[in-house]
Formats: structure tokens, sequence, C-alpha cells
């Protein structure tokens, strides 16, 4: 069955816009997107991409009827291909078509049309230079963590028909959705969901699940997925769910997928989601979203544990992103460079020679630092040794006391001091 719907979307898979063929290079990126009626995230979605550096925008439309096709093909660096199979059955599939097609030796992020991808320090580190890193690295897949972003005022879902599920207007999401919480995020180890036979490079990489759609609707959401990877030939992408990668090397440092799901337009979508029971085991969700939203039609979802953002870093600060120190050495190294390509020549000459010897001083106070560790060490290995010494020649005492006091000598000793206190007590 797997082969067969293999074949049967190879084969239902039409071009619409834009080149067949993308050239790619080692630090350039391909964005993947799988969608269906995403008009009032075009706008928002294809500039937040362009200007992170992406070099290409594929998209494989599922039979959208709100006039996304032909916002897409405004658009220079994007792609557009067209299925009508069923979502339901197909979703995996139409995941992996993308990434085998378009991702084959290459970065490639698969991504919603309400997902926007970031990482940590991006204001210095280009995206090019990110992928270097992971290059250098030899990783194959990064985790992100989705971060549900939403608006200071209520939502407003009002019951409508389908007509009104299309909405031709530009939603600016980074403008009005300013808002995220994550209190109520449930943190657990990353084997065995992150996937099979991968190695982690940072321990400190968690699995999230849960957070403020649980709190409001009682939906258990899984909330990390590999969406960045490199498809060499060792890679199972999409391994089961679109969650879960295997045989992967992943990256020392997670990063965040801001999700644009909270958005007034959220009751039409739920009700639309229902009545098509389009998604496989998961309309359930959906059921949860409509009954929320009837009872509550305006939902306050900013409480006093939400935070609003004001850059990726404050993830890295508040715990929800790890960096490791490898990374932030890149990033001190990115900014660095930054500054002294911004200078004159004298200026620049000087500040080269300031960070040389910056780095110096660095290496420098590393040695000294490590020069101390081991001092440390020795004194606590020498007292240990003193310690152990001490005790061996206490247990040695001990059992000397212990045959003194079983000796014949002893035990006379003890009679004739027993006696001589009694008579000492008659007189």
């Amino acid at each position: 069955m797997d082969r067969v719907r293999r074949w049967i979307l190879y084969h239902n898979v039409e071009h619409v816009d834009g080149p067949e063929e993308v050239a790619i290079e080692p630090d350039e990126l391909v964005v993947l997107c799988l969608l269906r009626d995403g008009r009032p995230y075009v706008r928002s979605f294809v500039e937040h991409y362009a200007s992170l550096g992406v070099k290409h925008m594929v998209f494989l439309d599922n039979g959208s009827r709100d006039g996304t096709v032909e916002a897409l093909r405004k658009y220079d660096n994007v792609t557009v291909l067209r299925t009508r199979l069923p979502f339901r059955h197909y979703q995996l599939y139409m995941r992996r078509y993308l990434i085998h097609r378009f991702g084959k030796d290459r970065w490639s992020l698969t991504v919603d049309m309400d997902e926007l991808f970031d990482y940590p320090y991006s204001d210095v580190v280009g995206l090019g230079s990110l992928l270097r890193y992971l290059n250098n690295g030899g990783y194959t897949a990064v985790v992100a963590q989705m971060l549900d972003m939403f608006p200071e005022k209520p939502l407003m879902s009002v019951v409508g028909d389908e007509e009104e599920l299309a909405d031709s207007e530009d939603e600016p999401l980074k403008e009005l959705h300013r808002f995220y919480d994550i209190s109520g995020v449930r943190i657990q180890e990353y084997f065995p969901t992150g996937g099979n036979n991968n190695v982690l490079a940072n321990e400190e990489i968690k699995w999230f699940r849960d957070g403020i759609k649980t709190a409001l609707f009682g939906h258990r959401a899984m909330l990390s997925k590999h969406p960045l990877i490199f498809f060499d030939d060792k890679i199972i992408p999409v391994d089961g769910t679109m969650h879960r990668t295997s045989n992967a090397r992943v990256a020392d440092l997670s990063c965040v997928l801001f999700h644009y799901k909270l958005l007034d337009r959220l009751y039409k979508q739920a009700v639309h989601a229902v009545s098509e029971k389009n998604y496989p085991n998961r309309h359930e969700k959906y059921e949860k979203y409509v009954d929320a939203l009837e009872k509550n039609p305006e939902l306050q979802i900013k409480r006093e544990t939400a935070r609003e953002l004001q850059n990726v870093n404050e993830l890295v600060e508040n715990q929800f992103l790890v960096v490791s120190g490898d990374y932030m050495t890149w990033v001190d190294l990115e900014e660095e460079k930054r500054i002294v390509d911004g200078m004159e020549d004298a200026p620049r000459r000087f500040a080269e020679s300031y960070f040389k010897a910056r780095v110096e001083t660095q290496t420098l106070s590393a040695r000294r630092f490590q020069r101390q560790v081991q001092d440390l060490k020795s004194m606590l290995a020498e007292e240990r040794r003193e310690r152990q010494a001490l005790e061996r020649r206490n247990k040695t005492l001990d059992v000397q006391l212990r045959e003194i006091q079983s000796s014949r000598s002893w035990k006379l000793i003890t009679t004739l001091g027993y006696v001589r206190a009694k008579v000492l007590g008659k007189q």
C-alpha cells in the first residue's frame, strides 16, 4: 500500500507555476510547504522567509479555493504544484514527496503555512552561516519547538457559512500576534519520541508537549519536530508522523516555529475541518475548538503568564530554546566579523588586533583556569588519599582493639578490676 500510494501521488502532482528545478548551494535553503486555503498567510509567510534569506519556496496546494495559488504566483522565488488527492490519506506522502523531489543532498525546511521559522541569534548569524555551522558539525536534522502566538485582544469567533472561510486580506501576523505563554509546556526526554537511531549532540534538548492550546481547549499537542533537515542517504524524514525523523545526527541547538493558529478565523477553520473530517485522527481536536469557542465566542487567550515577544533570543534566556557552547562561539565570531567588515581600513586593523588579542587573552585565561582546575583536582586527590590512609589506620586500630578485648589477658584485667571495685566498695 505504501508503494502504491507513492506511485499514485507521483502521477497526480501537476506543475502550476514557477521553476520545476531549483539550484541550491550547500549554504542555501529551500522551504517546502503543503497547504490548502492559506490566503491570509501568504504575504507574511513569503516576506518572512525571503527576509530570512531563503533561496526558494515550493508549495504543494491541495485544493485551495480562497485565492491562495493566485496570490503565490505574484512572487518570483516561488514554485507552485497541485494535487487533488485526499489529504486524509496522503498528507505524509505529500510531505515526503516534496523532500524527495526538492531536498535531496541539500538543506530543506518543511513547514505549514501558519509556521514561521527562526533560530537563536538570527540577528547576528545569517541563514547561510547557520547552515555552514550545521555542515561543519556533520548534522542532518534540527529540532524546532512550536510556539503558539496570539493577540492581546480576545478572539472574535463568529459562526459563518463556508464562503466566509475565504479571507482575501493579508493577516499581519507578527504585528498583531505578539504574545506567547510557555507556562503549560510539558517537557520530556528527547528519546524515544524524537526518532529511531538518532544521535543527539546536546542532551539539554528535550521533547515538548501541550502548552496554551491544552489549557484552552484540552487538546494534547506535540510541540517538537524536525522541520530543518539535510536529506542524505541515511536520514528518514516524516517517519510515521510529521514530527519524527530517524537516522539523523541532531544538531546541538534548538530553533522555534512561531505558530499562528490562534486567529479570529479559528472557529471557521475548525467547523470546516470537522465537517470534512479530512485530518486522520485529528478531527477530534477541531471538535474541541468548536465546542470551546461556541461556549466562549470572545475567548481571552492572554493570561497573567503571557509574555510579549521582543526577539527570538529571549527564548534562549527563558530556556525554551537551547544553544551549545560551540554555537555561542560561532555567534561571537560572526559578530566580530560583522563589526570588522563595517569599518574603515585603519579602524578595521585596530579591531582585528583587538579581537585577536581578546582571543589570546581568553585562551590564556582558559589555560590558567585549566591549571587551577588541575591543581584543585590534585589537592582533592591528595586529601582523598590521606583520608583513605586514615580510614585504613582506624580500621587497623579497631581490629587490634577487638583482638585485645577478646584475649585472656584483657578478660583477666577486666575481672580483677571488677573485684577490686567491689572490695573497695565494701570498705
